[in-house]
């Protein structure tokens, strides 16, 4: 699905959108080095701009759902980034990891752990499966007390 998308979406395009997205990143990595929420607000505008060209840019609807999520504390966008990723590219591991993730932390543990199986699912790397798995236990841990 996602192949298709790209093709449709003319070279110059692409483009522009890929040098959005590259000034975007520049800005949240000063933003990691420096804490100073001025980069990240500029990267995720950058983003925006890079959205703007090429709305299916899974990559860079994924990496401002991260940056919106973590370093801004605007989970709501979050979830919403990170959801239209999962609908771009539903066969892409990483989107769930972090969604299931800002879920757990969020408020809503069934749609984590269902993220979180997903990710499993989709064969997400060795490092990160752990702790898919760990959360997964924890959450439904969680759950069992709160019935008893």
């Amino acid at each position: 699905m996602a192949d298709q998308q790209t093709e449709e979406i003319a070279m110059w395009r692409r483009w522009l959108a890929f040098w959005w997205f590259i000034w975007g990143q520049s800005f949240c990595a000063w933003g990691i080095r420096t804490s100073e929420p001025a980069f990240f607000r500029t990267g995720i505008t950058l983003y925006t701009y890079a959205l703007n060209v090429w709305p299916t840019y899974a990559m860079v609807l994924y990496r401002r759902g991260l940056i919106r999520g973590r370093e801004l504390s605007q989970h709501h966008e979050a979830l919403n980034d990170l959801t239209r990723v999962i609908e771009i590219d539903p066969e892409w591991p990483e989107p769930y990891l972090q969604r299931g993730l800002f879920q757990r932390f969020h408020g809503d543990p069934h749609a984590a752990i269902t993220d979180l199986q997903q990710y499993l699912a989709l064969g997400g790397d060795t490092y990160w499966r752990l702790e898919a798995q760990r959360q997964i236990a924890m959450l439904r841990e969680e759950l069992e007390t709160r019935v008893e």
